[in-house]
């Protein structure tokens, strides 16, 4: 990271609405007084809280101007190996699929619905193999436990860690509409992430969060710029790509939802744009494939440089109900998946990857719910294949959208996705009593298959029960 002077410093604090405020203020507690010391300037401050906010100010500019490198290799060396196989397994796999649609073009009768690279269950699969071969030489310095699927020996937080950041939401009560007009104040008048993820970890009114969410990734004063690129980017879908049929198959799952159908054309056009987004590739937080080349074949990874996946549609189809705009869906739907969802796609002992958040609801359950962990490992359903569709989509689909906004909300005021960890512990929770009389996987299946209603706050309550 290149160090900011104190010339660059003070010309980004000029750039900022907040400065000038602080600077009217300091001048209004003076008024005239013709002589002012540096002592009575620190005294005023302090008096006033014009300090702190001044070194938030800083701190806020010193942030942002950090620019985050990909992560594009892993600490621990087997995963980056890991990596390399999992990107090779997808062009087999993107081969099948192409051999697919071809059958289809050839005989209109035969129709597969199986139409993408991979889904949330190949990823958990492949993430198994790791125990799987522990006897090759790749693994021989990793460490297993045998009664869970992926405890692998990375760096992970203390579960109960996680248990203890998210406890406070236990206590939440309905606000009163005084509070709830002042936190909209807030959101207005506010611009330092800090703040912004207070607000956001506590509540945010339904009216305020697209503002909060484009304050917190700083396109509150980008509309035009956001507008320009998302028209650059359209037009580029002028000309077809093979992976748009794979999101057109994708965008016509989510149309059978209730809450998105209307939504559909909208989401495709936003994942049609995101294939083709050439800053995707420079912003995202972790690489999600190993980026090789396969020689003489006939399709390479998109400009995004990963492979489209099954359901990435579910990640656009929240935040259509924030905006009327497609360029602001589109901005902060990539926004989301660049700083968050990428991680639920990628091999990596990083704290916010599927591999860590996999392990930490693996721990919490067999130390929280041991009877239930052990039962569902008896009849041949461990507990990580029962949550894995809700933990790498983030419940969207199980929930109503303002339950799946709320979890948005979540990520942001943690800049994690550990919130997630805690939903799924809750979901188990929930449906524990008819899981223990579950004596097989079918006897589950159907469990599920019931009309069921999630929310939020419920699953957050029944994430701290034992």
């Amino acid at each position: 990271m290149q160090q900011l002077d104190n010339q660059e410093i003070l010309m980004k604090l000029k750039s900022q609405k907040q400065f000038w405020d602080i600077k009217k203020k300091i001048k209004q507690g003076f008024n005239d007084q013709q002589k002012i010391g540096v002592n009575d300037i620190q005294k005023f401050a302090q008096s006033c809280e014009i300090e702190d906010q001044l070194i938030k100010l800083i701190s806020h500019i010193l942030k942002k101007s950090k620019k985050r490198e990909t992560l594009k290799e892993d600490q621990i060396e087997f995963l980056n190996t890991s990596k390399i196989k999992w990107t090779e397994l997808l062009f087999k796999n993107l081969d099948i699929v192409h051999q697919k649609t071809k059958n289809q073009e050839e005989d209109d009768t035969n129709t597969d619905s199986k139409l993408y690279i991979y889904d949330e269950k190949n990823l958990l699969a492949f993430l198994q193999t790791f125990k799987q071969q522990q006897s090759n030489t790749l693994y021989q310095n990793v460490q297993f436990q045998s009664n869970k699927i992926l405890n692998i020996n990375i760096p992970l937080k203390s579960s109960q860690s996680i248990l203890d950041k998210y406890q406070y939401l236990l206590l939440q009560e309905e606000l009163s509409d005084e509070k709830i007009n002042k936190i909209r104040k807030q959101i207005e008048n506010e611009h330092l992430d800090i703040e912004l993820e207070k607000i956001a970890q506590t509540f945010v009114p339904n009216g305020e969060r697209c503002l909060l969410y484009l304050k917190y990734f700083e396109f509150d004063h980008q509309d035009t710029v956001l507008q320009q690129h998302f028209a650059k980017l359209q037009k580029e879908c002028l000309n077809q790509l093979f992976y748009d049929e794979l999101l057109e198959i994708d965008g016509h799952e989510i149309s059978e939802d209730t809450f998105y159908f209307v939504f559909q054309e909208q989401i495709l056009t936003c994942l049609k744009c995101f294939i083709r987004d050439r800053t995707i590739k420079e912003n995202i937080r972790i690489q999600l494939q190993s980026g090789i080349k396969k020689e003489h074949a006939e399709f390479q990874l998109p400009i995004t440089g990963f492979f489209p996946f099954k359901n990435i549609s579910k990640y656009v189809a929240p935040l259509c109900y924030l905006s009327t705009k497609i360029h602001i869906i589109y901005a902060l739907f990539k926004e989301f998946f660049c700083r968050y969802f990428c991680f639920l796609h990628s091999i990596s002992s990083e704290s916010n990857s599927i591999l860590s958040l996999c392990m930490q609801i693996e721990e919490i359950v067999s130390t929280r719910s041991p009877k239930l962990f052990h039962h569902l490992k008896i009849i041949g359903c461990d507990t990580l294949k029962l949550i894995i569709h809700q933990l790498v989509y983030c419940f969207i689909g199980d929930m109503d959208p303002p339950h799946i906004l709320t979890i948005y909300d979540q990520i942001i005021g943690h800049d994690s996705l550990e919130i997630l960890v805690i939903l799924c512990v809750g979901f188990l929770n929930k449906y524990k009593s008819k899981l223990l009389l579950a004596k097989n996987q079918e006897n589950v299946q159907q469990i599920f298959s019931e009309l069921r209603e999630d929310r939020f706050q419920e699953l957050v309550q029944y994430a701290y029960k034992q």
